[in-house]
């Protein structure tokens, strides 16, 4: 899409009609989580491109520990704009939120990583066995069901097995061998638990949901969106321009992360992370309705839309998204 076409399509998408800007929010509130899958919301926060675009705006940036507790955040009106995994993104517009998605984030392999030699696949994780993830709901859940549903033929089989732990307790807890036997996790952290030759990948969620996917999007209420045209702009014409600093000045990216973030990496290794196999910085949603279809399947959801366009803002709707 080019830069034109975009502009317009935004344009259309925050109905700068009708009176914009007149009763706008005069405060913005964005939620993220830990790790290199909001690595744009990082460089648009270290870097102020919010604050450049919007003079006289309150950017409030928290951070929590789930995609599910974001979820419930903003439907308790705690935050304008959200940010998570493709799977509480998927189950609240199934139970009848009005969000979109602004953009997606990136498209990343998520790790099964286990601390224990003798586990090769799902068959081999004992009932004693505990598999730490942020939260039930999460896209890591979702990741471990379609596993499970292959190689058990029972996607539930293990989800009384589940721990929810924040990707940076979990991390601290398999590389200090207590509490847990396995973390399903994220960039970096999947990648700094495989520095300890005792931990072991056993599968990612390319191969659990069949290639590649969005890992994590950003989204809003219709509702907001319409109420605060400028700011929704001002956001999505952010995110791109901390996409492209992603893509085209990777190394600054990193440094960003590394200094801002706590971090157990170098500037250098985040860099490195940056650059493994399957990981790419996007707008473009990929994948929204191979989740969909699989939580419709297995009764997360209750129905599927025709097109992933159904979960996009029309700024969206001409990127090759699936």
């Amino acid at each position: 899409m080019t830069q034109r076409m975009f502009a317009i399509a935004l344009l259309l998408v925050v109905g700068l009609g009708a009176s914009a800007g007149a009763q706008e929010s005069k405060q913005l509130r964005i939620v993220k989580q830990p790790g290199l899958g909001y690595l744009q919301l990082i460089v648009m926060r270290e870097l102020k491109l919010l604050e450049k675009r919007l003079p006289g705006i309150e950017v409030e940036w928290r951070q929590l520990t789930s995609g599910p507790v974001i979820r419930d955040a903003m439907i308790a009106g705690q935050m304008d704009i959200g940010s998570g995994g493709v799977g509480p993104f998927v189950q609240a517009v199934g139970k009848g939120l009005d969000w979109k998605t602004l953009g997606a984030l990136n498209e990343m392999p998520l790790y099964l990583n286990c601390a224990r030699e003798d586990i090769k696949s799902l068959k081999d994780v004992k009932p004693g066995d505990r598999i730490a993830m942020p939260a039930i709901g999460s896209i890591q859940h979702v990741v471990l069901q379609m596993a499970a549903e292959k190689e058990l033929g029972d996607a539930k089989k293990l989800n009384q097995q589940i721990v929810a732990m924040s990707h940076p307790d979990a991390t601290a807890a398999i590389l200090s061998k207590r509490e847990i036997t396995c973390h399903l996790t994220s960039p970096p952290y999947q990648y700094e638990q495989l520095r300890d030759s005792a931990i072991h990948k056993v599968l990612d969620s390319y191969q659990a949901a069949g290639g590649p996917h969005t890992f994590n999007l950003v989204w809003a209420s219709e509702k907001w969106v319409k109420a605060n045209p400028t700011a929704a702009r001002a956001f999505v014409d952010a995110l791109r321009e901390a996409t492209d600093v992603v893509t085209q000045k990777p190394a600054e990216a990193a440094r960003l992360y590394a200094s801002s973030e706590k971090s157990r990496s170098s500037a250098d290794e985040i860099l490195a992370i940056m650059k493994q196999d399957g990981i790419k910085y996007t707008m473009t949603p990929s994948g929204l309705l191979r989740f969909a279809s699989f939580m419709h399947k297995i009764g997360m959801i209750r129905t599927v839309p025709s097109a992933w366009r159904d979960y996009a803002f029309e700024h969206l709707h001409a990127l090759p998204g699936s």
